[in-house]
């Protein structure tokens, strides 16, 4: 049996938490509240001090809850965060979709995660239906390429089941497969001089910069693979040729071959160019998160494409080009899927939530509880 969700409370609880200001490192209010809520559920909250070691105001929330019915411990994790604009979200009815008044992001990432997760587990609990073990970890600073999960303590988690709700697309869609991301910084070196009495004897950093990022293959470069320049940076005036410039970019991938060839590609273009111009280049890589791949068969994946058809929604295994939690939870061998939330438009200022698609984002938790 899959009870029944409260749309007006669901309703209410996802316009409330919206308007909680919670942008990366900053999500105390927003912490605060759910360990509250969670206490009215009956769940034990702890939060690690991942705030403080990031230099926030909060830390990851680790919450459980004893079973009512037999079954495996289960894991439901959300992040607490969402993009910058998402201070001061003034959430608002338009059509059939909740949105922002265009100043700042919805927040629906991740609050539509948040909000689906509570309300499937109050409307289960308050119809006396039997569940599983729970454990929820609701995490901070995942806008920031997953820091805040980064510095939970995963030993603290029995589930071998994990289902984190932070994807867009319909309901019903389960992310199976998501990319490694590398972080690729470079200081360029060059050499100053007078810009107007003595050009040719400087070496412009940003001129080796310039003709370095010309060279690579950027953006979508195969079905699995993207890179990106994010930014680039040198402070000066216009009278002299730059002597230092610095750059960040990423590579993404779901083949760790592909991902290490896109790296090797980007260095070696920033190492050719500064070489040529008799400059030089220092450069530093970092794997923010590894890779994962779920088999079709995988627990978490059976579990939530059951429940899905239960309920009558169209299921699809799919790949994506975002990471999240599940990353780090699956390369600490919790295996975990993705479910998508309906949500659109995310980390811009027209992000929107439809009604209908948070409805049966939480009905699909309710039914996960109960599945067999």
């Amino acid at each position: 049996m899959t009870p029944a969700i409260n749309a007006e409370r669901l309703l209410t609880t996802f316009i409330e938490l919206c308007a909680i200001d919670a942008e990366p490192t900053r999500e105390r209010a927003m912490a605060d509240r759910l360990t509250a809520l969670l206490h009215d559920l009956g769940f034990t909250v702890t939060e690690d001090d991942a705030g403080t070691r990031l230099g926030g105001t909060a830390g990851n929330l680790y919450a459980t809850l004893a079973g009512t019915g037999p079954g495996e411990t289960l894991l439901f994790s959300c992040h607490m965060d969402r993009v910058v604009p998402g201070a001061g979200v003034k959430p608002r009815h338009e059509g059939e979709y909740i949105v922002s008044d265009g100043s700042t992001v919805l927040g629906a990432d991740d609050v539509a995660g948040l909000a689906a997760v509570l309300e499937g587990i109050s409307a289960v609990r308050e119809q006396g239906l039997p569940h599983p073990p729970l454990e929820l970890v609701f995490s901070v600073a995942e806008e920031l390429s997953l820091l805040g999960i980064e510095q939970f303590d995963m030993t603290s988690i029995v589930s071998r089941c994990g289902f984190v709700l932070d994807a867009g697309g319909p309901v019903g869609e389960i992310v199976v497969r998501a990319p490694e991301q590398v972080r690729l910084s470079a200081v360029i070196h060059g050499r100053a001089a007078h810009a107007g009495i003595a050009p040719e004897e400087g070496i412009s950093a940003i001129r080796i910069a310039a003709t370095a990022i010309a060279r690579m293959q950027l953006l979508r470069i195969d079905d699995e693979t993207t890179a990106n320049i994010g930014s680039i940076r040198a402070d000066g005036p216009t009278n002299i040729v730059p002597d230092r410039c610095e750059l960040s970019a990423e590579a993404r991938s779901t083949d760790p071959t592909r991902l290490a060839e896109q790296v090797a590609l980007m260095r070696q273009a920033l190492e050719d160019a500064a070489r040529e111009a008799d400059g030089r280049v220092e450069i530093s890589v970092r794997s923010n998160y590894r890779s994962y791949r779920l088999d079709p068969d995988a627990v978490p994946v059976r579990r939530a494409e059951a429940a899905a058809r239960r309920l009558g929604l169209p299921v699809r295994h799919r790949s994506t080009g975002g990471g999240s939690d599940a990353n780090f939870f699956n390369e600490r061998g919790i295996p975990t899927a993705v479910l998508c939330c309906g949500f659109e438009k995310v980390h811009t200022c027209e992000e929107r939530m439809a009604v209908s698609q948070l409805t049966l984002l939480a009905q699909w938790v309710a039914a996960i509880l109960t599945g067999a």
